[in-house]
């Protein structure tokens, strides 16, 4: 589909371009101007095609993190339109948090059905004096809610063990 808009699009420009074809209909410096408006035509084809790609998508992200300083904690705000919280994976591993979300379109028209899945991931490092036992997540009105409380002391990376 892209390949037949391209070559259209191509094609509409050189011919408006080609000299005897546009005698009268166009100025002068038409033809020295053709790559910049065969640029601005294929900027706007792209543009419309993200524009398509993002519809069928079915949802979008933007994410925030700060620090709590009134509750102590760290806090991680990710807004998912068009998820719900069953799209939604949050797991911790060797000091990172992984936060994924998936989510399958499937259409049925007449005898065909066609599937479309969208998915988006996004990992963090923990920090070192967060309470990695007490992570909590909620999920409220499209936004996904995040938090670590912080610890006074850091965990210490090493641990003596008593023999007993």
């Amino acid at each position: 589909m892209k390949t037949k808009l391209l070559l259209a699009l191509l094609i509409s420009t050189s011919v408006s371009a080609y000299e005897p074809f546009n005698r009268g209909f166009f100025h002068p410096g038409f033809n020295q101007n053709i790559w910049h408006d065969f640029d601005r035509q294929f900027r706007e084809f792209e543009q419309k095609m993200r524009q398509a790609q993002y519809q069928q998508q079915g949802f979008a992200t933007q994410s925030r993190n700060y620090f709590d300083q009134d509750n102590n904690q760290y806090v991680i705000e990710i807004k998912v339109d068009g998820l719900d919280k069953d799209n939604l994976e949050i797991n911790t591993e060797e000091g990172v948090i992984n936060i994924r979300g998936k989510k399958v379109i499937k259409r049925q028209s007449g005898n065909n059905t066609s599937r479309a899945s969208s998915r988006f991931s996004q990992s963090l490092s923990l920090p070192e004096d967060a309470d990695t036992d007490d992570i909590q997540a909620k999920f409220e009105d499209s936004i996904l809610r995040i938090t670590l409380p912080k610890l006074s002391a850091p965990k210490p990376k090493t641990q003596t063990i008593e023999i007993e």
